[in-house]
């Protein structure tokens, strides 16, 4: 069995070493590193073999989340950074995802919850704590000046109604498995529309699909 090889990042030891003792108790998971910092998290990132999920608190003492898990992605591009923290901030939850994080989770999360959740992340999927689904659309709709018609139409007509179908689906949390199911699509052909919507939007993760679209008020 693979194990999906795990890394904690918190200021607080006592939530480190919680989820160090849950986490290992899966014959699946191993936790391969903990920091406590910002720019220790980025030092684990530069491993010769990084993490595959690192869960980061939002609020560190020397860099906010967002702000690592950016610098984590540039030199770790094939990390996926889960937000796990206590904070609900609209703009924490939405810099998080335009960051490249691929959850955002409350840590008043079960713990069997949360094991679910990095297993489909691990297998390519998203998630978004419901508790902040709200924040992500609010933000999402108010972090400018609302698209107009004619420039949501520009993206409309490139994109067609199963890429906009996907990027719900993506909203919701679903592996390309799952999507295709739902699409009745091969998981290959939705790797192809996914591929095809990042470059439409100018975006790099599945996260940032979904942000963006939001944003832009494709779905």
């Amino acid at each position: 069995m693979t194990s999906i090889r795990i890394a904690i990042v918190d200021d607080h030891e006592v939530v480190r070493q919680g989820l160090r003792l849950s986490l290992e108790l899966e014959a699946d998971m191993t936790v391969v590193g903990e920091a406590r910092t910002g720019a220790e998290a980025i030092d684990l990132a530069r491993q010769r073999q990084p993490p595959d999920v690192m869960l980061l608190d939002v609020r560190l003492g020397d860099l906010d989340g967002p702000e690592v898990c950016r610098r984590v992605l540039d030199v770790a591009p094939r990390t996926a950074v889960v937000m796990l923290t206590n904070y609900l901030q609209d703009g924490l939850v939405f810099r998080s995802l335009v960051a490249g994080a691929k959850g955002y989770v409350i840590k008043d999360v079960e713990l069997a919850e949360l094991k679910k959740m990095i297993r489909a992340i691990y297998q390519g999927g998203s998630v978004l704590d419901p508790k902040v689904a709200s924040q992500v659309i609010s933000t999402a709709t108010g972090a400018g000046p609302l698209p107009t018609k004619s420039a949501g139409a520009k993206h409309v007509a490139r994109l067609s109604e199963t890429d906009i179908a996907l990027i719900r689906s993506l909203s919701e949390g679903l592996t390309n498995k799952e999507i295709g199911r739902r699409l009745h699509l091969s998981p290959h052909t939705i790797k192809d529309h996914l591929e095809k919507i990042c470059a439409v939007l100018e975006v790099r993760s599945r996260t940032e699909v979904v942000a963006t679209a939001l944003r832009r008020g494709l779905i």
